[in-house]
């Protein structure tokens, strides 16, 4: 299906609307925005609580002298983690918040004397800005799903790939816990005076009723006939995103990334992860 400009600037629009106000994940941290204890405090809840799977489902490890491109920075956490790792990094975003921290955190690695390769971080349409190309990885957490115009963007990212590069991401999953959580709450908390798209919004990215950012929620089968679709083969695939906090009383004495909450993922996750090529 083919998008109009018009409705991609849409769902562009509705992201700055949500993140220029507060960036995503900024909810993590209690320091000032932009400070080194702000970072910090972001990066150790990512890694350590919510998504402490994302380096090793991802390989950051394999990332050393290779060119990668970051679809959606937020907190610009992945982007110098992944620079940490010997990255060549490029990054892309339609928000100018996003884009300012990264760049701020990139230039705080500097100053503490860790080497920063970057290429470009820049604010831009994925479709109409003029990236470099031939990148040996994409990379994107939780961003396609924001998109309305998904098979459009898979295939002007394969164009972006060089000849064996990979794309790594991952996107929200229809059957988890916490969809079954929003889809409850909509029920007996809001009542559905809201659509359902509009309070799983609101709920998962913060934004305000009656104003949500373009959310989809799929299946596997869903995703891999679009990656087929546009050209991409899978090579890898997994299911995570179950936190402590989704277990009462017993989850905390839970490792983050153990067996428990892994194998719960697995069913349960929040997260499709996907690397193809």
């Amino acid at each position: 299906m083919k998008f109009s400009q018009v409705e991609r600037h849409s769902s562009n629009k509705k992201a700055r609307s949500t993140w220029e106000r507060k960036a995503v994940g900024s909810h993590r941290a209690n320091a000032d925005a932009g400070t080194a204890e702000y970072f910090s405090q972001i990066r150790k809840y990512r890694y350590e609580y919510e998504t402490p799977f994302i380096p090793e489902v991802f390989q950051y490890k394999t990332l050393k002298n290779k060119r990668v491109l970051e679809i959606g920075v937020g907190n610009g956490i992945d982007a110098v983690e992944m620079l940490r790792n010997g990255a060549c990094y490029s990054g892309i975003d339609v928000t100018e918040n996003h884009l300012k921290l990264t760049k701020r955190y990139v230039e705080l690695e500097r100053r503490a004397g860790r080497i920063m390769n970057v290429e470009e971080i820049v604010k831009g349409d994925l479709l109409e800005y003029d990236l470099i190309g031939n990148y040996n990885v994409i990379y994107s957490f939780g961003v396609l799903h924001h998109i309305t115009h998904e098979e459009e963007i898979l295939r002007r990212l394969k164009s972006l790939l060089s000849e064996n590069g990979e794309l790594r991401f991952a996107v929200y999953a229809r059957f988890s816990f916490f969809n079954i959580w929003m889809i409850t709450m909509w029920i007996f908390q809001n009542r559905m005076k809201n659509s359902l798209k509009d309070w799983q919004s609101h709920l998962a990215e913060g934004s305000f009723l009656g104003d949500p950012v373009v959310i989809k929620l799929r299946n596997k089968s869903e995703i891999q006939s679009m990656l087929e679709k546009t050209g991409f083969t899978v090579i890898n695939y997994s299911k995570k995103g179950f936190v402590q906090g989704y277990i009462p009383f017993l989850g905390k004495y839970l490792n983050p990334n153990g067996w428990v909450l892994n194998k719960l993922g697995s069913v349960l996750g929040w997260y499709h992860c996907f690397t193809c090529h």
